[in-house]
This record gives structure tokens, sequence and C-alpha cells, in this order.
């Protein structure tokens, strides 16, 4: 152990002097991106980051998540697949958790749709919206008051897929529309920003939960 100790810290001293050697101000696009906010119509600078000027690493980490939900469903035994995950709906849910799961997901619904919208111009956006969206189908199912749909669903793998793929299907377009690839036309940059994180928050929404449910564990119904 003492020798691991040792072993590391060259490795330390060596961090320790690139974060001090570092140039102070930090160099930053931040001005950049100032200057150019009035052309995407937004007034978050986040977001217009995110969906506007690194948009297409914002497409890929989505991506990321639909990979991450099949990795996890590829966990499930042969026998399983095509099944649900989590347990399944309670003919008799245990009763203070099925009472916060009936009060809470109508303010959880509207606060996750308020934090979506306004989020092209305040903090918020589609992820914020999307989670807040998630947790809401998570605790019904946790009170066991709904239950996972199967991953054979077609509406569950549509949903899963839609905020990537209009967002790529966006990007493409704005090889003919605009200047190229993931470009906006000119004065449309905030209405396709917004219809792109419809969906996004939709994905999201449904794949955190799916996330959280893990591998199907129960036969699939005939």
């Amino acid at each position: 152990m003492l020798l691991g100790f040792r072993s590391l810290r060259p490795v330390t001293l060596a961090l320790a002097g690139v974060v001090l050697s570092l140039p102070d101000p930090a160099p930053t696009l931040a001005p950049e991106a100032a200057q150019n906010l009035p052309g995407t119509g937004l007034g978050n600078p986040i977001t217009a980051v995110l969906i506007a000027f690194r948009s297409f690493d914002t497409m890929l980490e989505k991506v990321v998540l639909v990979l991450a939900v099949v990795g996890v469903w590829s966990l499930a035994p042969d026998r399983y697949w095509g099944g649900a995950p989590g347990a399944p709906r309670a003919a008799r849910p245990e009763s203070t958790l099925a009472f916060l799961a009936q009060l809470l997901p109508p303010f959880g619904i509207l606060i996750g749709i308020h934090i979506f919208w306004v989020g092209a111009d305040e903090p918020g956006g589609a992820f914020q919206g999307g989670a807040i969206l998630a947790a809401m189908w998570m605790i019904t199912m946790m009170a066991r008051l709904t239950e996972a749909p199967p991953v054979s669903s077609i509406w569950l793998r549509l949903a899963l897929i839609a905020g990537p793929a209009v967002f790529l299907a966006t990007g493409v377009a704005g090889v003919a529309m605009a200047s190229g690839f993931f470009a906006y036309p000119a004065g449309f940059a905030k209405p396709l920003i917004l219809f792109i994180e419809v969906f996004m928050t939709l994905s999201i929404a449904v794949t955190l939960p799916m996330l959280v449910a893990g591998p199907p564990r129960r036969l699939p119904r005939r």
C-alpha cells in the first residue's frame, strides 16, 4: 500500500504543476459565443452553446444515452428478451408511497414542461426538464402504480431515438437550408432549436427511467 502511494507522488506533483502553470485569465471562447448569440435568437447562452455552437457533440451525448439503454437491456437472459424490466404493477400498492406518487407527478410534469420551455431564454432546457419528467415516471414505478413497458414496445423504442433522430435530421437539413451541416437558416434558428428540444425532452424523459429499471426480468406477454 505504501509503495502505491509513493508511485502516485510524481503524478500528483505533475498535476499540481500543470494546474499552477495555467494562464490567468484562462483562455475562453465566451466573448465569441456572446457575440454570436443574437444570431440564434436565444437568450440563454448555455442553450445556444449546446444546441447551436456544439450541436454535434450534444447530439452524440444523447446517442450515448440510447446506447447505454441498449447495453442495460443486453444484460437480460435470452428468455426474458422482449419482456418488461422492473416489478409488475401491484394490486394494492403501499398507501403512503402511492399517495406521494399520485400527489407529486401533476406538479412535477408542469414544472418539467416549464423548465424545458423557458430554457431558450432562462436557465433550464431539455435535459433539466426531461430529467424532472423522468423522475415523475420513476416515482410512479417505485410506488408500483404503473410498470415499465416491455422493451419490445414500438412506442418505447421510437421515444428513445426520437431526440437524436430529429436532431440529426435537422442537422442534415442544414446542408440544404443553410450554410452547412448543423447550421440553421437565418431567422429560423430559435424555432428549430425549440423543435429539436421537444423531442430531446421526450427521449430523456424515457431514457433515464429505462436505465433505472434495468434489464428485462419478466417474460414477454403473449
